[in-house]
């Protein structure tokens, strides 16, 4: 068993669906105990303080667990759903409904037949990473809302995996929406909440196969991405446009073109061993960004989340913007992750604040929130990634003005 001191646990299954699904008018419920959604609103869902709650817990006491009462749990669903006026409900299982052997997709049905909402369910076990969790929301949410016959728009374009908890702030996808629109695409979808200058997302959900493109920007998008590529032959991009180098690879990448070879930067970062942890896509586009906008010439990525989608072979993937290097490495450990970042060659880590307690304080840190592990207590952190603002951002802390 990992022992963890220093370290929150990273949001699991039930947390990715939260986070997939938050924007989208319904009712995000999860079968636990009482108080068993209150951590996903009070620490993992910042935007429940700005906003309505859209996650409720089922209320499950000890003897309706042990009794199996079940007609209690759809009532309160029932009346809730109603009461509410929600668009949807989507059932998300948890580690109780995986042991005594919840029919969460029976419930589904009866619910659905009750209240003439659409419901459904997402098969999270509440121990899987969140990005599985947010992949299956997707996929659920596609097969209850798009439109197969949707219209089709040739320079339309969906951005999947745009869930805060690998993203934080919608204000922070903000340059990549920009920059998509002055290369002359139209963003039709986001999956995961509002559709800048749309104001109703299940409406982009349903016109999304008319998309000529997705562009995947965390793992969790990739399942969808491959699932529109087999039912309606869209081709996708993965990868997260940090920086200079990295926005001009992906757009050409977007455009069907090979991406153009990176200048050389104006000025070079005085680090020659960087490591970046987080997730997999947003990490290997700082690695693109940190060794073609600042010129460090080593830079491993620890990736706190399975990255084995990230790198299998798709028939539908026409660009990835993501090398894998020889000292890369998926791992979560507290005690591996502290003995890389104190490997005294290492000079520069970029990732979440909350590993900073695990350097001796040799190299130069800088501050990248990952929701998913520090949930709320650096969500209004000012900061940037994408494109411009985002190279702005790391130069402020490599560069000498």
């Amino acid at each position: 068993m990992k022992e963890y001191h220093h370290l929150l646990p990273l949001a699991t299954g039930y947390f990715g669906v939260s986070s997939a699904l938050y924007d989208f008018e319904g009712l995000v419920v999860v079968y636990g105990p009482a108080g068993g959604a209150w951590h996903i609103n009070i620490e993992d869902e910042p935007r429940w303080y700005r906003g309505p709650a859209t996650v409720v817990g089922a209320g499950l006491l000890e003897m309706d667990v042990i009794l199996g009462n079940d007609d209690k749990f759809i009532d309160n669903i029932v009346k809730t759903a109603e009461g509410l006026n929600r668009r949807f409900v989507a059932l998300s299982g948890t580690p109780i409904s995986e042991i005594i052997g919840t029919d969460l997709k029976g419930f589904a049905r009866t619910i659905e037949s009750r209240t003439g909402l659409p419901v459904f369910m997402v098969p999270t076990a509440g121990s899987e990473p969140y990005p599985e969790g947010a992949s299956k929301a997707f996929l659920a949410l596609a097969d209850k809302f798009m439109d197969p016959d949707a219209p089709g728009l040739g320079n339309g374009v969906n951005v999947l995996g745009a869930i805060h908890l690998s993203t934080g702030k919608e204000a922070h996808l903000g340059p990549l929406f920009d920059i998509l629109r002055e290369e002359g695409f139209w963003l039709m979808s986001t999956f995961a909440g509002l559709v800048p200058g749309l104001s109703d997302p299940l409406e982009s959900v349903r016109n999304a196969p008319g998309a000529a493109v997705n562009a995947v920007i965390s793992t969790s998008g990739l399942a969808l991405a491959e699932r529109m590529f087999a039912d309606y032959g869209i081709p996708f991009v993965v990868g997260m446009p940090v920086g200079l180098a990295g926005c001009n690879a992906f757009m050409a990448m977007l455009r069907g073109e090979e991406p153009p070879a990176p200048d050389r930067p104006d000025q070079a970062a005085p680090q020659r061993h960087a490591l970046v942890i987080g997730e997999p896509v947003m990490s290997y586009g700082l690695k693109h960004c940190l060794i073609h906008d600042f010129g460090i010439p080593r830079v491993d990525v620890i990736r706190v989340t399975p990255s084995q989608a990230l790198f299998r072979e798709s028939p539908g993937r026409s660009g990835l913007l993501a090398e894998r290097g020889p000292h890369d490495r998926d791992s979560d450990g507290e005690a591996e992750i502290a003995a890389l970042m104190n490997d005294p060659s290492v000079d520069l880590i970029v990732a979440d604040p909350c590993y900073r307690p695990l350097t001796n304080g040799s190299a130069v840190f800088v501050d990248l929130p990952h929701v998913a592990m520090s949930a709320r207590i650096h969500w209004d952190m000012d900061y940037d990634y994408i494109g411009e603002p985002g190279y702005d951002y790391l130069a402020s802390h490599l560069l000498d003005d």
